[in-house]
């Protein structure tokens, strides 16, 4: 629920300002991940925005003194304004998410999470990112997850994409194949 209504406002940014440089579109990333990271540590500060008893005039103000404390660009103050306007400043951590994917596709990027049974280190975190790479023909990014439940392989997931290497599936695989015969 919330991603969808967190999509038209990253979706609105991203029109704005998609044809800046990478680099450009990143800084934007930074200072919004940034607020969403002071409203997540300072919840009081979220409801002041979401107080009926607040004016408008004094949200518009603390987001104003906000916004210069923390060196927010222009775009990026007037995306803030209008989740303040609309009560959506709850969702700004899924707006980031959300205009970050959007850099991302247009950087010819994916992010994805690789669900191991011990730590990885970085050389086969990066050789795995690169074999992927290779089989997609885009650049990938990985961070990884220790689940020691899966006894042995891996489980990738890259967007809608899963690719289970785990030992569990192959078991399962193997079962189902059996039992056809």
């Amino acid at each position: 629920m919330s991603r969808r209504i967190a999509r038209p406002y990253a979706a609105a940014l991203f029109g704005v300002i998609g044809k800046q440089p990478v680099a450009s579109l990143r800084a934007v990333e930074a200072q919004l991940e940034l607020v969403a990271e002071v409203f997540r540590r300072e919840p009081k500060l979220l409801r002041a925005f979401e107080s009926p008893t607040a004016t408008p005039v004094k949200k518009r103000e603390l987001l104003t003194a906000i916004g210069k404390a923390m060196g927010v660009g222009r775009e990026t103050e007037r995306l803030l304004a209008a989740l303040a306007q609309h009560y959506r400043l709850r969702f700004l951590g899924d707006v980031v998410a959300l205009f970050r994917d959007l850099v991302d596709r247009r950087e010819g990027m994916v992010r994805g999470h690789v669900e191991v049974p011990s730590p990885l280190d970085a050389t086969r975190l990066a050789a795995l990112a690169t074999a992927l790479q290779e089989s997609m023909g885009t650049r990938v990014e990985l961070d990884s997850k220790v689940k020691p439940d899966l006894l042995a392989g891996f489980v990738v997931r890259l967007g809608s994409r899963v690719y289970d290497g785990s030992l569990r599936s192959q078991v399962q695989r193997f079962a189902h194949a059996a039992g056809k015969r």
